[in-house]
């Protein structure tokens, strides 16, 4: 559980950074957003370690296990779109690299066309990048919490039920009219 809850804030701690970044279109992007996109597929790489982890647990035989997981695997899901949300900031970027020989240079106003272009659709994988990962975050606590009272419930004594009662009941009166 301690593993999922730093796994939890390591989520929102990559989430602060991606909401709080700030960036000019082209090299200084990449400069920016590459670390973040490193950092996202580092905490899918996690994320799946956890999933094996828990699926090769003795918590598999509890109750309710397979929900949980579920839960975990889509954090790895989650984590996995964040990372592919930075991706896209990158492939959105206007790079300042040149055209083919033939081509004229762009101007000076044509890069600016095309920051003003590239600017709302960065911003917005942004948004959905910081989205998933605000996602993988609460799922992670939920999940750990969820576990937790899972072992609580398991390991608490059982009263029998009225059924079970009876059915020890019957055959202890059939062994009596022998």
């Amino acid at each position: 559980m301690r593993q999922l809850r730093r796994l939890a804030a390591d989520f929102r701690a990559l989430h602060g950074r991606v909401t709080d970044v700030s960036y000019t279109p082209g090299t200084d992007a990449l400069h920016r957003i590459g670390p973040l996109l490193l950092g996202a597929q580092a905490l899918t790489a996690t994320a799946l370690t956890r999933l094996k982890a828990l699926d090769n647990s003795p918590y598999t035989s509890i109750a309710g296990s397979r929900a949980s997981l579920q839960l975990m695997a889509s954090v790895v899901s989650s984590s996995a779109l964040a990372s592919t949300d930075l991706a896209h900031v990158l492939l959105a970027n206007p790079y300042a690299g040149r055209d083919f020989a033939g081509y004229p240079a762009a101007s000076p106003a044509i890069e600016r066309t095309r920051h003003a272009e590239a600017i709302p659709q960065m911003t917005g994988h942004l948004a959905d990048a910081a989205h998933q990962l605000d996602l993988c975050a609460t799922a992670c606590l939920y999940l750990a919490s969820g576990i937790t009272d899972d072992y609580t419930t398991a390991s608490e004594p059982k009263a029998p039920t009225t059924a079970a009662a009876k059915t020890q009941a019957v055959p202890a009166a059939q062994g009596g009219r022998r």
